[in-house]
């Protein structure tokens, strides 16, 4: 299996946000086997439990699912909050995505830097000189 995020959206939405966030606790990071047949004593089931196991075995048995990071998960989520509401306060966040307040305000400028059109970018350079 490629590494596609989305499956843990839609896990989240089947399974409900409780669950999920606890196997990713546990498995944040990890190339999990997903077995053809179910096994009481797989990795998987060990880490995610029965409803979770099944969930990802309807769906890639015989595979590999790359289980995605926290840290990846929290980049992703922070950016995205950021394009969707950018006036949200930087302390609301930074609580909400366990970041400091300036590592919140490092991504709001870098996103800034990403979106600006490439002409401003060439003129503050020029008038930086």
């Amino acid at each position: 299996m490629e590494n596609d995020p989305l499956w843990v959206d839609e896990m989240r939405a089947d399974l409900g946000n409780a669950p999920v966030e606890r196997f990713l606790l546990r498995a944040s990071g990890m190339r999990l086997y997903v077995p053809g047949t179910r096994k009481t004593k797989s990795q998987l089931m060990a880490l995610g439990g029965p409803d979770i196991a099944r969930w990802i075995s309807d769906r890639y048995a015989g595979d590999y699912v790359d289980v995605p990071s926290i840290r990846a998960q929290t980049r992703d989520g922070l950016r995205h909050a950021l394009r969707e509401a950018p006036d949200t306060p930087v302390n609301e966040l930074a609580n909400r995505f366990g970041v400091t307040a300036r590592r919140v305000l490092q991504v709001k400028a870098a996103l800034a830097e990403e979106e600006e059109p490439p002409l401003l970018k060439v003129m503050r350079r020029a008038s930086s000189e």
